[in-house]
């Protein structure tokens, strides 16, 4: 009796053992082959583009990645210097050639209503703010989702632990490399917000993207106002120029900057720059290519109307991990 016990558990053993999940159905029932997704065109315009504003790299290789992983074809359009104006023209163009969808960097809400509200109620064309915005609502623009920080947020918080690290701050200068940027202009004003609350004057540093213009309308600056002891760049492109006149500068003062470059990040080290605020690039470019997609290909929504990638802080205590990633993922 326990002989015959144990063959017939090695026959259900061994029968058990031959089937698998995936061979329950009929030997003889058709194969399900699952249709390949079509490949979907987007258009992405912006302000700067890779190479000649290094933080563009960053956000263009998420870009390029998100289209590789999600085998979709993304066309990216800027113009050949910052001009809210031909950005606006780029976006009518790719308007009316109707892409599958687009993302736009909306560093100008009042220029770029228009066509981009065309594009959303007139042709049905799905649409992402990414790296510049403040959501739909506030920009009184129907698009998606917002993808990026909260620019005026982390002007705030760097104005407030610049007064951390030095409480003897007198005056702060804000340096906006772009001037009429929305975005830096937040960047700026979120500064000026957390340095009154202290009843310290500050103000805004208007430089341009050419280097040596800007360092020469920095040393004027601060040899004129030489009791300003605060300072906050808004990006590499200001951030390069203040290194080559602080060298000069006698006396004490404290310095942070939004984005990254190994210049930036050198700073940190030396001790020359406090912190660098990271807005992640890389996750403004990859996640905006996959929202665009997945809302064409499965009607997914955005879980909320900004989608924040930042304010984070790069300091002296997690520096070297960030060296470690500088060139691709930030």
């Amino acid at each position: 009796m326990r002989r015959t016990i144990v063959i017939c558990l090695l026959l259900v053993m061994m029968v058990a053992c031959r089937l698998s999940p995936t061979t329950t159905a009929p030997l003889d029932s058709p194969t399900l082959v699952q249709p390949e997704a079509e490949t979907l065109n987007l258009t992405l315009i912006q302000h700067a583009s890779c190479p000649w504003a290094y933080f563009w790299c960053v956000v263009e290789t998420g870009i390029h990645d998100a289209a590789q992983d999600l085998g979709v074809e993304v066309t990216i359009r800027r113009p050949h210097t910052f001009d809210p104006d031909a950005v606006t023209r780029l976006i009518e163009a790719a308007v009316e050639a109707r892409p599958d969808a687009i993302g736009v960097a909306v560093i100008d809400p009042d220029k770029f209503r228009a066509p981009l509200t065309k594009a959303v109620q007139e042709f049905n064309i799905p649409v992402i703010a990414y790296n510049a915005g403040s959501g739909p609502e506030q920009d009184n623009i129907p698009y998606r989702a917002y993808i990026g920080p909260d620019e005026r947020q982390g002007g705030y918080e760097a104005g407030k632990r610049l007064l951390a690290e030095s409480p003897s701050g007198i005056k702060g200068a804000c340096i906006n490399h772009q001037p009429g940027a929305l975005n830096l202009e937040a960047r700026c004003q979120g500064f000026f917000d957390a340095l009154s609350e202290s009843d310290i004057e500050a103000e805004r540093v208007n430089i341009t993207p050419n280097p040596a213009e800007s360092k020469k309308i920095l040393q004027r600056y601060i040899t004129k106002n030489p009791e300003t002891n605060l300072f906050l760049t808004l990006g590499p492109e200001a951030a390069v120029p203040f290194y080559e006149v602080i060298r000069n500068r006698k006396g004490a003062y404290s310095h942070g900057t939004f984005d990254l470059s190994r210049t930036i990040l050198t700073a940190i080290e030396q001790g020359t720059t406090l912190f660098a605020i990271d807005q992640q690039p890389y996750l403004e470019g990859y996640l905006t290519v996959q929202w665009l997609t997945w809302i064409q290909r499965h009607g997914f929504s955005p879980p909320s109307p900004i989608i924040s990638t930042g304010p984070s802080f790069i300091d002296r205590t997690n520096v070297d991990l960030i060296q470690q990633q500088v060139g691709q993922y930030r």
